[in-house]
């Protein structure tokens, strides 16, 4: 099947979807069952049906609401073994400790719907992480990450049954980047020897063997918007991405994206920096799992997303200068950090 083929089976797939999502007698037979505090409401139609959000992917987020109750969500998959393994395992990690008053948390599985590729869920309370760090002060943000750091070391010391390991390349994620990089200094070849140096340099820190570290469950999307913080308990969501990689993966992306949420909102590069340094200590002071791989995974994301600036039309160039300026000194201090450890090692 080509890709063009692909995308298209896709977007029929979310036009009938969107339509079966909200016919009442779907919303009647299938939803309502599973909601039975509900069930008065909707036999009034006292009821609403929202898409939250629609990804090229294959994957809609959709919100049903009833009356005055807490809204449920539902997650819709094309692929119809994506959304058993997402509800298979948010079902697992709910009972493995991870359920409502625990601290730390994922949403309360509603249910499934086979016919539709439909996981259900209640709400996550709270705030997501990255609207804290835009409104909030800066100890309720440091509070908010290192809530975030016990969540994912839990998660990551938890045993899920039949998980997959993630391949080699997908687990150092070098083939995607340097496609990416290749796309850039075609249109761009005044930056190519530039970039072309840099990807050597990350070259020197890539892991040498696919046997350490030990696997663990990764999150695969661990980032501040699928964190909601209330009050002393976490909920993390979007648990659909489980692989067993390596623990420094999450941690990596988890920094880079507070990094990024700092530099294109408030600017505030200290902010993310101190938020990322508590992050990693409370990892590190709960966790077993090594860390040997962060600094390549750190240098490799810093790399990514100065490249793909070097082609972004959507920010002006005042914008864009101070943020590749951010990524490429990020970039450099960790691979210099990197070659800083494997000497002592």
């Amino acid at each position: 099947m080509t890709r063009a083929q692909t995308r298209l089976d896709r977007k029929t797939w979310k036009q009938q979807q969107e339509a079966l999502f909200s016919d009442p007698a779907f919303v009647r037979e299938q939803i309502m069952p599973l909601v039975p505090k509900a069930a008065d409401v909707g036999r009034r139609q006292d009821w609403t049906f929202t898409i939250v959000r629609n990804k090229a992917a294959g994957r809609m987020t959709l919100r049903y609401t009833f009356g005055s109750f807490a809204p449920v969500y539902g997650k819709a998959y094309f692929n119809g073994s994506d959304a058993a393994d997402a509800y298979g395992w948010l079902s697992h990690l709910w009972r493995q400790g991870f359920e409502r008053g625990s601290i730390l948390e994922v949403p309360q599985p509603v249910g499934f719907v086979p016919r539709a590729n439909l996981v259900l869920m209640r709400s996550a309370e709270g705030v997501s992480l990255d609207k804290r760090i835009a409104a909030n002060p800066v100890e309720s943000v440091l509070a908010g990450t290192r809530l975030a750091a016990r969540w994912l070391v839990k998660c990551q010391d938890t045993a899920i049954p039949e998980l997959r390991c993630e391949s080699p390349c997908d687990k150092i994620e070098i083939f995607t980047i340097i496609d990416a990089i290749a796309k850039v200094a075609a249109e761009h070849p005044e930056h190519s020897a530039l970039l072309i140096d840099m990807v050597h340099e990350l070259r020197s820190l890539a892991p040498k063997s696919n046997l350490s570290p030990p696997v663990v469950p990764t999150h695969g999307q661990f980032r501040p918007a699928h964190v909601f913080i209330d009050d002393t308990h976490v909920t993390v969501i979007d648990i659909e991405k489980l692989f067993l990689s390596d623990p420094a993966k999450d941690v990596a992306r988890f920094c880079y994206v507070l990094k990024k949420t700092c530099l294109e909102g408030n600017g505030d590069g200290e902010l993310s920096e101190r938020a990322a340094q508590e992050f990693v200590a409370e990892y590190r002071a709960h966790s077993k799992s090594h860390l040997e791989n962060l600094p390549y995974f750190r240098a490799l994301l810093a790399l990514k997303a100065f490249a793909k600036l070097l082609n972004n039309r959507k920010v002006n160039e005042t914008q864009r200068q101070r943020m590749c300026q951010a990524y490429r000194a990020e970039f450099e201090r960790w691979v210099q950090y990197g070659l800083v450890q494997k000497v002592a090692a």
